[in-house]
């Protein structure tokens, strides 16, 4: 179930928004594997083992440099250049001896795969829960999604047949505006036609879309899918998946 304050109103519900990120979609099979493929198939293999213990110190290196400039999200450029340089990180304690040069170019080759639409994977809620929003005909539900993302998130929603659930959506790079920024979600507004009062967000970040929403006047809900959070510590409501969400907006669990 989810935790915290219930919504007062949840028939009066008449938007829903949606990240994207470990909300509907995750890397998949994992990020770990998509480097081992491409060093892979490059000539150049490296270790699970290897891997798996620069990958501490590359997650680092993106939270550090994203919360140094926050609105990198809302450039293109901007964007590869962070996954280039997370991947570099990543990838510099495994391939031993390699020039700057040869570092890049494989950074660079593994976030071209990284940015395919293959390499992500639907949470299993997510298509049973939006179809189960979908189906509630009756409340003239329009959905959204707001997303920190590049301009090819279009055609990873495609890809995933996601875009039948999803009246629009507002991505970062596409707006030049990056999240906690309230324009992407005033934008989200604006599409859906309707006022934050009867909107709701779904995401999995407290400071990008519990802020932003609410800095616009939606009503958030914080998605913590790992049970990493303690809900009695939140100003938010919480959901531990997207059934959960389904219940604070009082509509019908699908079968499993």
């Amino acid at each position: 179930m989810a935790s915290g304050v219930s919504l007062a109103q949840p028939q009066a519900i008449r938007a829903i928004f949606f990240d994207v990120g470990f909300t509907l979609l995750a890397p998949h099979p994992s990020v770990v594997d998509i480097v081992l493929d491409v060093c892979a198939r490059r000539g150049t293999p490296v270790t699970r083992a290897e891997v798996t213990r620069a990958l501490p110190p590359a997650e680092a290196f993106l939270r550090r440099t994203t919360r140094a400039d926050p609105w990198t999200w809302g450039d293109e450029a901007a964007i590869a250049a962070i996954w280039d340089g997370y991947f570099k990180t990543l990838l510099r304690p495994c391939l031993h001896g390699a020039s700057e040069e040869g570092l890049a170019a494989c950074a660079g080759d593994v976030r071209i795969v990284f940015d395919q639409a293959s390499s992500y994977a639907l949470y299993p809620d997510v298509v049973p829960a939006l179809g189960a929003l979908k189906a509630q005909t009756a409340r003239h539900l329009v959905m959204g999604v707001i997303s920190d993302w590049g301009v090819g998130l279009g055609l990873i929603l495609r890809h995933h047949d996601l875009v039948r659930y999803f009246d629009f959506a507002v991505i970062s790079a596409q707006l030049r505006r990056a999240k906690p920024d309230p324009a992407l979600f005033a934008t989200a507004l604006r599409r859906a036609d309707a006022i934050g009062d009867y909107a709701v967000h779904i995401g999995d970040s407290y400071p990008l879309d519990v802020l932003g929403a609410r800095a616009a006047g939606i009503t958030p809900i914080l998605l913590d899918r790992r049970r990493a959070l303690d809900p009695a510590a939140l100003d938010c409501l919480v959901a531990h998946d997207l059934y959960d969400v389904l219940d604070l907006l009082e509509v019908p669990r699908p079968a499993r």
